[in-house]
């Protein structure tokens, strides 16, 4: 039975391998991408990241192990490419051109008529908001706005395939969240599949299905963000903050709890961030209350800190790098 386009397979990579002189960039890297899928990938700097997303856009073939894009194999990268959009987290423009004039440009490349070409350019100028300064020289653009136009390019030939290094550097918070609706729309309305690599990592458990978490050039997780959390666990941790005259005898009581790290703010001295150590969280937290309370401290609020991918990642980091 033929798939639908929610679950049809964009993207196959089967045990890619890449090696750098004597250092392995990229070992055993195999996954799929479905239709209407967002996907991160993560890891340190030197993780194997860049290479991984220079392959699957075709700049240099993997040295072993294989991939396809909608069923075309990864040694007929002219057509590859015809179906993907790929932005590198640094790219170059001709400064000398106004934006519709290189997106016009860029859809002439990808057989567009002259017409549609400069049609798609003023939607995708629009889309990004870009419009008022569609006339203008790139020169003229500020850094947001040439990332805009970077990413805009990327649809210019309505990719099902997505490979984003870093979208979202250079925005502001509302710039952020408007190109994070644009990546959705992509992966539901024309079910592309996104991969998304990010050093934000807010950005990747707000929006992404799955993570793909690399190090050292291997993949050393996989699965949906809950599931990662799940896998890796990370010691549980709460927020105390006590009256100040009472700020000193809570750090003297705590320093005696085993197993217990404690971090202060910086911007506010009565408040504390406790890690928990892997100990049995209810009873960490009931002995710790209870020690404070029965020496007089007087407590202003108390929170339970939810782990984070961020919390999970660098875990996970240390654990690999241990």
């Amino acid at each position: 039975m033929k798939e639908n386009a929610e679950t049809e397979v964009v993207l196959s990579a089967q045990s890619l391998h890449k090696s750098y002189k004597d250092m392995d960039a990229l070992t055993d890297f195999s996954f799929e991408m479905r239709a209407g899928e967002i996907v991160g990938l993560l890891g340190p700097n030197g993780a194997g990241k860049t290479t991984a997303m220079r392959i699957l856009a075709t700049i240099f073939p993997p040295d072993r192990g294989e991939f396809s894009v909608m069923g075309i194999p990864h040694t007929r990268a002219e057509e590859i490419r015809a179906v993907i959009g790929a932005l590198p987290e640094s790219m170059g423009f001709p400064l000398y051109m106004t934006g519709e004039e290189y997106l016009t440009y860029m859809g002439r490349l990808y057989a567009l008529s002259s017409r549609n070409a400069a049609t798609k350019a003023r939607d995708l100028l629009a889309v990004f908001g870009l419009s008022d300064a569609g006339d203008a020289r790139i020169a003229t653009y500020s850094r947001g706005m040439r990332q805009r136009l970077g990413i805009a390019r990327t649809f210019i030939n309505d990719p099902k395939l997505l490979l984003l290094d870093e979208p979202t550097l250079g925005f502001d918070p509302r710039g952020q969240r408007e190109m994070l609706q644009v990546v959705r729309d992509a992966a539901v309305v024309n079910h592309a599949a996104v991969l998304i690599s990010s050093h934000q990592l807010e950005v990747i458990e707000e929006i992404c299905s799955r993570v793909l978490i690399m190090n050292k050039g291997l993949l050393i997780a996989a699965g949906s963000v809950s599931d990662v959390k799940q896998k890796f666990p990370v010691a549980p941790a709460c927020r105390i903050e006590v009256s100040l005259e009472t700020t000193q005898k809570a750090l003297d009581i705590l320093a005696r709890m085993n197993d217990v790290k404690i971090e202060r703010n910086s911007n506010r001295v009565n408040e504390f961030l406790i890690s928990l150590s892997g100990r049995d969280a209810t009873n960490s937290v009931n002995a710790i209350l209870q020690n404070l309370t029965q020496a007089g401290v007087s407590i202003e609020s108390f929170m339970m800190e939810r782990a984070t991918l961020s919390d999970v990642f660098l875990s996970m980091i240390e654990e690999a790098q241990a």
